[in-house]
């Protein structure tokens, strides 16, 4: 029931009615007056019942819920309820307000607590879930909902700011090392319950089966061996190898892997620096698959199975000139141990009949070589040679003519050889290298489940969250693990 003249001696003259205005409503089963917001549906004298008055009686509440859903079964009426939503949005009031309401704490608490009191009732968990269930099995629905929230997703990515509020919020979300390891985890399982196999493994796959070679693989119906799994990345193939680190293979199609893929630097930069002496990281490929005897022939030269068969040439027919990345990437990810192309830089290639036979690439100081003048200074931090254009005395010859291309304002070049692959650094010192001195082993942090943590990361993490590096290590389960020294050599130019 609907008293006006209560409603005006109590709310004064409101004069032209607002957005879902206040008016006085008296309950029929109790009298009590209360304060209601009328949106403008049905009529101001329709009767009215006080919540607790409705639980009390069933069949008013039954009478209400088959009401409503009677009442957005019509299309008008839903119509109605949308567009007059739409408009309550578009007051700034109204906007300011609600944002208000929802920003007070004790608000927030309210709504956090009947959350929690919400998703602890199994029954009405059971009836939202087979209601949603319902709704998404009708296939009109399902193309709607699936077009609107692509479009508001496209519509909202386009905006600078909400692309740097994402960017914000994830970059806060990610510090945190358990919401992180939370994440990693959920993406690692979803990508081993779901693994794509591409025809290139299958091929791969089948050319091991036929050459005899133990290894491990991924499926497209069931998780890929656990071999495969590395910390936070799976590999297309793993190829164990007797007293020699263990070949992780890659497939690489060349539209989705063309260019220099974050993905891919992401997984080279965690095998390198973690497991430098446990595994080598190779890549095949599409374009090679077209010839399954190149695929024998590498995987042979990979496994020692047989030696390349060597080709002579004199070193007056060698061209030696400018190499773009794009030229040396294919050949350091066959035949360097180290596979990646590292920071990039300066690059000379060995060309032979235009056939890229060698690579040498001078890189920027990195922070272990900062007492050295970076304006002047270069790192000699890749050199691959092509094992079947092996020949005497073609390294040191070959790098010390890439030295004399290099601009005259470098006057240092910088090379390091780690002893944890059993380099001694014999080609530097033909090439009249000096030895400087010695890097202490390196090291980093390793769970016992497996998972590897760069120790300039671990320590970011300690010093954000309060933690000294050993004890946030200690904290966590990770453990210190060390490779071997390096040697440090350096070359002064006249």
């Amino acid at each position: 029931m609907f008293d006006k003249e209560l409603t005006l001696k109590i709310l004064g003259d409101v004069g032209p009615l607002r957005f879902n205005p206040y008016v006085i409503k008296v309950c029929q089963g109790c009298g009590i007056s209360e304060k209601r917001r009328y949106k403008g549906f049905g009529k101001p004298s329709d009767p009215h019942y006080c919540t607790k008055c409705i639980a009390n009686r069933p069949e008013k509440r039954k009478a209400s819920s088959i009401g409503a859903k009677k009442g957005w079964q019509s299309n008008e009426y839903r119509t109605k309820i949308v567009e007059h939503s739409k408009s309550l949005w578009q007051d700034p009031q109204m906007v300011q307000k609600m944002t208000a309401h929802d920003r007070d704490p004790i608000n927030k608490a309210k709504l956090i607590e009947r959350n929690k009191n919400m998703n602890s009732n199994s029954k009405w968990i059971e009836a939202i879930s087979n209601s949603m269930k319902k709704t998404w099995e009708n296939i009109e629905y399902r193309r709607h909902m699936i077009s609107e929230l692509s479009r508001i997703s496209r519509e909202s990515w386009q905006k600078p700011e909400f692309r740097k509020g994402m960017k914000d919020l994830l970059k806060r979300r990610w510090k945190d090392p358990i919401f992180r390891d939370k994440m990693t985890n959920v993406l690692l399982q979803s990508r081993i319950n779901m693994p794509h196999i591409s025809s290139l493994q299958t091929t791969l796959y089948s050319i091991l089966d036929d050459l005899g070679i133990k290894y491990y693989r991924e499926y497209p119906d069931k998780p890929a061996d656990k071999e495969c799994i590395i910390g936070p990345y799976s590999f297309d193939c793993v190829i164990p190898r007797d007293n020699k680190p263990t070949i992780l293979v890659e497939c690489q199609g060349e539209y989705w892997h063309k260019g220099d893929k974050p993905t891919d630097r992401a997984k080279a930069s965690y095998i390198n620096q973690n497991f430098i002496n446990q595994y080598e990281i190779k890549y095949i490929w599409e374009h090679e698959f077209s010839c399954k005897d190149r695929i024998i022939s590498l995987l042979k030269h990979w496994l020692g199975v047989e030696q390349p068969n060597t080709v002579d040439f004199d070193f007056e027919s060698i061209k030696i000139k400018d190499c773009p990345a794009s030229d040396y990437r294919l050949l350091l990810s066959k035949y360097h141990y180290l596979a990646n192309a590292g920071r990039g830089g300066i690059a000379f290639g060995a060309y032979l009949n235009d056939v890229l036979i060698a690579v040498c690439v001078f890189s920027p100081l990195i922070r272990q070589n900062l007492p050295y003048d970076s304006t002047c200074t270069r790192e000699l931090s890749r050199l691959c040679i092509h094992p079947s254009y092996q020949k005497k005395n073609f390294g040191s010859w070959f790098i010390t003519r890439c030295i004399k291309q290099l601009d005259n304002k470098f006057k240092t070049v910088i090379s390091y050889c780690d002893t944890t692959f059993n380099h001694d650094g014999a080609m530097y010192k033909a090439c009249n290298f000096i030895l400087d001195g010695e890097v202490e082993p390196d090291y980093w942090y390793i769970r016992d489940d497996g998972w590897v943590m760069h120790k300039k990361t671990l320590y970011n993490h300690a010093i954000r969250n309060g933690f000294t590096e050993s004890s946030y290590a200690d904290t966590w389960g990770y453990k210190k693990v060390f490779g071997l020294k390096k040697l440090r050599f350096i070359f002064n130019r006249d």
